[in-house]
Parts: C-alpha cells; sequence; structure tokens
C-alpha cells in the first residue's frame, strides 16, 4: 500500500482545545459540521481505537474505524479495506486561548491502483476542503 495526501489544513477555533476535543468527538452531533455526513453514531460507548462509527451519507450507509487515538490531542477515523482506505487525522493544539485544529486526509492504496488516485485525491480535497470551517462554525457557537 502507497499513502497519497489529499489534504493538509488547519484552522484556529476560539474554544479551549478540551472542548474542541468534545466536541469533535460527539459523534451523534458529526452532522452539524461533517459534510455530507447525515447521521452517526458508535458501536460502543468508549471512544478507543478499534471503535466502529456507523454513518449514513445520503441512502450509503457506512463505517469509519478509530484507528489511532492520543485522547485529547488526536484521532485518526479509516474508512474502506483491501486495496483502498481513506484516513482523516485531526490534531489539536492549545495556546493563546484558541485551539489551532489539523485535519490530514490520505489516502492508502494498493500498488496495482495508484495510476487511478488522482481523480480519488481531488474529490476528496474538494468535499472536504471546508470541514475544519465548519467545525470552527460549530464550536463557537455550541452552548
Amino acid at each position: 500500500m502507497t499513502r497519497f495526501q489529499a489534504l493538509d489544513v488547519q484552522e484556529s477555533i476560539h474554544v479551549p482545545a478540551t472542548r474542541v476535543w468534545f466536541l469533535l468527538t460527539d459523534w451523534v452531533a458529526a452532522p452539524k459540521w461533517m459534510p455530507g455526513v447525515d447521521s452517526m453514531e458508535a458501536e460502543q460507548l468508549t471512544t478507543i481505537p478499534g471503535t466502529v462509527l456507523d454513518y449514513r451519507s445520503g441512502e450509503h450507509e457506512r463505517q469509519l474505524v478509530i484507528t489511532e487515538l492520543q485522547d485529547g490531542q488526536s484521532i485518526t477515523l479509516a474508512t474502506g479495506s483491501g486495496d483502498i482506505r481513506v484516513l482523516y487525522s485531526y490534531e489539536l493544539s492549545e495556546g493563546s486561548g484558541q485551539t489551532t485544529v489539523r485535519l490530514l486526509v490520505s489516502v492508502e492504496a494498493a500498488a496495482e491502483l495508484e495510476d487511478e488516485v488522482g481523480e480519488l485525491l481531488a474529490a476528496i480535497a474538494d468535499s472536504e476542503s471546508g470541514t475544519l470551517k465548519a467545525l470552527r462554525i460549530y464550536a463557537e457557537a455550541a452552548p
């Protein structure tokens, strides 16, 4: 598998990191800021590596799996299996009364699919480019 970067963006959110982390990992509220997600819920109550998140996007039911976690600091969610996987990594850092959130989206593809990844990368970058702005708007307005 080869990893390709689709997106690397960051956003400053004028909310403490602990609150941003809580909102980021409130899976039921994810549709309020995640583009294309109509509903989401975790299959278990704890947010740990291996936790499966079921979500609906239009007529499609899909899953994300938490693959990496540093509680309060970073989380990676993966979707897909086999020949292609998409990874969404969120990293939080706090300073001067605000939280900087970085989103890295990458695609892991089998060698035989490497020539076909370009369109997927462009589509992901286009669809996910506003994710952190939406998270900032949601986090700064959340009660």
